[in-house]
């Protein structure tokens, strides 16, 4: 692996990948391995309580003496599983009865405490219990259990190294598929970052153009005022064009950046802001534009960036509806989301336009469209998805093109 493939982009999102990946998978095969282990002791524990217990009931006490018959000893050793030992030790440290043939003075000297300790002797781990012989309240032996816990050692260092092997496999095929995913994505993100600068590119080339030939035209020789005048007013409308699709641009950009500051807005009183403002526009055209009464929907998300979207689809709406024609526009509760739906008079989106309409600079036949950037609707849909939400366009039945804009209603 290259320093300079770790430097890159992809380089560092799949090495970052990676390295969380292990990181949790450590961390559950530690806790996994934790609580195994606490299991396995409880239940070699609870082995050892049961068998120290069952053996109290055949100790004879008398006269501040510990014994046990014979009958008992058989009983005891028919108790005993095959790796549990049991020895009963006067207070004296007398051993008075021992399954092992010859228990270690250190379990002896165990027989002066009480409750589990952990041992080691021979190289071997040894968990014992201690339960004391007691006679009118007064201690006179201890019955000791015990039994070898390095299985448990091993168990726990098995199931360590399964864990190990199984995140140094998962990290091998997450470098993999991390590798083709976010090269897969970051090809696609570039692809769609170069074909919006391109795009971007292209629509301001053209103004600049018109502005650059009638520049040299009029500078080329003298000419009489009126053609100063019909050059310059063609250069200051392209300058308007270019300056209206630079704020479209700037509006994308901040779109792109990500949401401002959240608050609770009314989706109907937004709508009847926004078309508030636009009513000279309509009256140019003699459009009107109808709020129809609805439900208050409440939404949270960024005010100014909603309000752009909901502009941006109104605009559309004045622009594509005919003289004389109407729009409406009204919100309601669908489920748990809150709709504003715009409806205009105008033709309706083209079959291509349904597919394709909200791609950055895509523009249906200029017949329909007219001198069109492409980055109203696109924007809208960015905003909406950046609130949690998402833009659909359809035709309407009785005719005129359809946006809806669903957000999570609050």
């Amino acid at each position: 692996m290259s320093i300079s493939w770790l430097s890159s982009l992809r380089g560092r999102l799949v090495t970052w990948y990676v390295v969380v990946l292990v990181l949790a998978l450590a961390a559950f095969g530690a806790a996994a391995v934790f609580v195994i282990d606490r299991d396995l002791h409880a239940s070699l524990d609870a082995r050892l309580r049961t068998t120290a217990q069952a053996t109290l009931n055949f100790v004879d006490v008398s006269d501040g003496g510990v014994s046990i018959d014979e009958h008992d000893r058989a009983q005891i050793f028919a108790l005993l599983g095959s790796q549990t030992e049991i020895v009963i030790i006067h207070d004296d440290n007398q051993v008075v009865f021992s399954s092992a043939a010859r228990p270690s003075k250190s379990l002896i000297a165990l027989a002066q405490t009480a409750g589990f300790s952990d041992i080691s002797q021979r190289n071997e781990n040894i968990r014992a219990l201690v339960l004391p012989i007691e006679a009118q309240k007064t201690r006179v032996g201890a019955v000791v259990a015990w039994t070898a816990a390095n299985w448990i050692q091993e168990t726990d260092r098995r199931v360590a190294a399964a864990f190990a092997l199984s995140a140094l496999l998962l990290a091998g095929v997450a470098y993999v598929a991390g590798t083709a995913v976010t090269r897969r994505a970051l090809e696609d993100a570039l692809r769609r970052q170069r074909r919006f600068t391109a795009d971007a590119s292209h629509e301001l080339r053209a103004p600049l153009s018109v502005i650059r030939a009638e520049a040299d035209l009029a500078l080329r020789r003298p000419r009489d005022p009126a053609a100063y005048q019909a050059a310059i007013t063609t250069i200051a409308s392209e300058a308007d064009r270019m300056e209206t699709l630079v704020g479209t641009l700037l509006s994308a950009a901040r779109t792109q950046d990500g949401a401002g500051s959240p608050a609770f807005i009314d989706l109907f009183a937004l709508a009847q802001g926004v078309c508030e403002r636009f009513k000279p526009a309509a009256d140019a055209k003699d459009i009107s534009v109808i709020v129809l009464e609805g439900e208050s929907c409440n939404v949270l998300g960024d005010p100014d960036a909603l309000k752009r979207a909901v502009t941006a689809v109104v605009h559309n709406a004045i622009k594509y509806t005919p003289v004389g024609g109407h729009i409406s526009i009204w919100t309601a509760h669908q489920g748990r989301n809150a709709e504003v739906c715009v409806r205009d008079g105008g033709p309706g989106f083209s079959p291509e336009a349904i597919v394709h309409g909200l791609e950055w600079f895509w523009c249906d036949d200029p017949v329909r469209t007219g001198e069109a950037t492409g980055l109203g609707l696109a924007i809208a849909d960015s905003i909406a998805r950046a609130n949690g939400g998402k833009l659909t366009i359809t035709n309407a039945s009785e005719g005129g093109a359809q946006v809806l804009i669903s957000l999570p209603a609050r």
